[in-house]
């Protein structure tokens, strides 16, 4: 009797292994991952963005991609397809311009570009416009904003997004290649820290030496705020910042603005002056410019 369970066992294994010996697996797996249909903002951002440029750009809100630390919303579609036009006319063609090449945009700009359509605020009150993540990634907020009478609002771009998008990327590039230590010198121990909102606003700064209030927040944010605030600004606007400051406010910003240029001259081949002259031509072509027409 005690033979009889030996003998079910080891039928039962030898059917078992015929049966496993028998089956065949498939080489299809069971998930299949959904197709999604391209749009003609993804057909525009793959062609004029990806191939030349090697950027991406998610303009649908994604988790990983946004700051959870903020309460925020979407970017609307129209909004979205607006800002692309935009970035391309006066964000990446100036450089293409007075570099010659796709290449510089393609090197050293940040390879995703992120919209969320409302502003996000930090724990003081002030309104986050931009940010950069490393050298991979600049976020842009507060997209939905932009609309039809906005959209062509030189002073709104310029606050709201532009001078956000070139003062991030000035970031990266000084990354790359750091500026003179002789630029911390001028300001040194003035430098405020995160009080700058409360030490200084825009029409106190300058005579201070800073070309913005947030410029006092750090050697680094002063030097990107000269650059970024010289090449958006007409030169009758960048004269009267200068003109808060006295005449020594005044001395300061125009020895930052020396360091500046001779920087993104020597080290990038980037003249300043023809810079702005370009994107000042391409500010006052705002009106004529098709910004909703993907093509």
């Amino acid at each position: 009797m005690k033979r009889y369970p030996f003998k079910y066992a080891i039928a039962l294994l030898a059917l078992l292994h015929f049966s496993c010996s028998k089956e065949k697996l498939s080489s299809d797996s069971i998930f299949v991952d959904s197709k999604i249909d391209k749009n003609e903002l993804d057909l525009y951002i793959e062609n004029k963005y990806v191939k030349p440029y090697n950027v991406s750009i998610v303009y649908k809100y994604v988790d990983g991609e946004s700051d959870m630390n903020y309460n925020l919303s979407p970017a609307n579609y129209q909004s979205a397809v607006r800002m692309t036009k935009l970035f391309t006319y006066l964000g990446i063609e100036p450089y293409d311009k007075i570099t010659g090449s796709t290449g510089f945009i393609r090197s050293y700009f940040p390879k995703l570009l992120t919209y969320i359509g409302s502003p996000a605020y930090r724990n003081n009150g002030t309104m986050v416009l931009g940010t950069a993540e490393g050298g991979r990634k600049i976020t842009m907020y507060n997209l939905n904003a932009l609309n039809d009478q906005t959209a062509s609002d030189i002073e709104f771009l310029n606050f709201y997004y532009f001078h956000t998008i070139h003062h991030e990327f000035a970031h990266i590039l000084n990354q790359t290649k750091d500026f003179p230590r002789t630029f911390n010198a001028i300001s040194g121990a003035t430098y405020v820290a995160d009080a700058w909102n409360t030490e200084f606003n825009d029409n106190t700064a300058p005579a201070a030496g800073f070309i913005s209030a947030y410029a006092a927040k750090e050697a680094s944010e002063d030097f990107v705020e000269v650059y970024s605030y010289y090449i958006t600004l007409t030169p009758a606007q960048w004269q009267a910042r200068l003109n808060r400051g006295g005449t020594a406010g005044r001395a300061i910003l125009e020895a930052k603005l020396n360091i500046v240029k001779t920087y993104f001259m020597s080290v990038w081949k980037i003249d300043m002056d023809v810079l702005r002259d370009d994107i000042l031509e391409r500010q006052a072509k705002l009106p004529t410019l098709d910004q909703t027409s993907l093509n």
